[in-house]
């Protein structure tokens, strides 16, 4: 497949499934219909009464009881009901799960789809979720990064031996293990600098930006990556980029989707492979669905 892809997000549809996550399946085989080349899941494991934590926590604009089916089990039904779609997830919040766990359930997954799976992994940032798993939050990126070093290890095929300030373990086996071997794609998100795409050269395969960062900031984490791209001896353009398109409320649904599209060509033009739709800020009721991604879909295809 060439050109830039559709990516859907879909979480934050609660109103659309009105509680019912088993309408997610079907709404993951809508978007594979309407066009969508890749559907995104984000993830808490647990919220806090009082929400807290470090950077981005203090823009958190949900409430407690937001509803956050597992990605990994949700995109694993999906995959059932879907042929070509990708699934991702953006991000999977990897301390929360014990390594040899989160190898398990990622390689489970990439091959009940079929090979499908883009991993897109962060370290977190609430405070009490990484202390109820017993993750200092001060450590969490270096929970992060040993864990994605032992999934890759597990992956590779045993017998596999780790070791590291956090994650230790000699000659095991987990299978299956990923279609991909240790080469399963794996996004990591961060903020356009230059210490994100060095962990990205060493650790992933794609850029996953933090918000909803213009053009401009899109163009500084993809010179990033390519300054990354030469540092590690790796071809120009080895990297995804995921940006989120923005939304501009005001008008109909045709409207938005203008506004919102109007950007996608600066978008592209500083390094976006990937373009995520918040398909939760367009629809209000689950018949809308596949009819908005496939405005989506024809928008994007006429800019390409």
């Amino acid at each position: 497949m060439t050109g830039v892809r559709l990516s859907v997000f879909l979480s934050h549809v609660d109103h659309l499934i009105e509680g019912r996550n088993a309408k997610l399946v079907e709404m993951g085989w809508i978007a594979e219909q309407a066009g969508a080349d890749q559907v995104v899941f984000s993830e808490h494991v647990a919220l806090a009464q009082v929400i807290e934590g470090v950077g981005e926590a203090a823009k958190f604009p949900f409430q407690s009881d937001e509803n956050y089916p597992d990605p990994l089990v949700t995109l694993a039904a999906i995959a059932g009901r879907t042929r070509t779609l990708r699934l991702a997830t953006g991000i999977l919040i990897a301390p929360l799960r014990p390594a040899i766990t989160l190898a398990k359930m990622v390689a489970t997954l990439d091959h009940v789809s079929d090979g499908r799976l883009d991993l897109g992994l962060g370290c977190g940032w609430h405070i009490e979720e990484l202390n109820a798993v017993g993750v200092d939050p001060n450590r969490a990126m270096e929970h992060m990064e040993n864990t994605l070093g032992a999934c890759r290890a597990l992956w590779a095929g045993g017998p596999s031996s780790f070791h590291s300030s956090t994650v230790n373990f000699d000659r095991l086996y987990c299978q299956p293990t990923p279609l991909s071997g240790e080469k399963l794609p794996v996004w990591l998100a961060g903020p356009p600098t230059a210490k994100t795409a060095q962990r990205i050269a060493r650790l992933g395969q794609g850029w996953l930006p933090f918000g909803n960062l213009t053009a401009a900031d899109i163009a500084r984490g993809r010179d990033h990556l390519r300054a990354a791209e030469a540092a590690h001896g790796l071809a120009e353009g080895a990297f995804g980029i995921r940006a989120a398109l923005p939304t501009i409320p005001g008008g109909g649904i045709d409207t938005m989707l203008d506004a919102a599209f109007a950007h996608a060509p600066a978008l592209i033009a500083a390094g976006a492979t990937h373009l995520q739709f918040p398909l939760w800020r367009y629809a209000k009721r689950f018949d809308e669905v596949g009819p908005i991604i496939e405005k989506a879909r024809r928008r994007l295809d006429a800019i390409q």
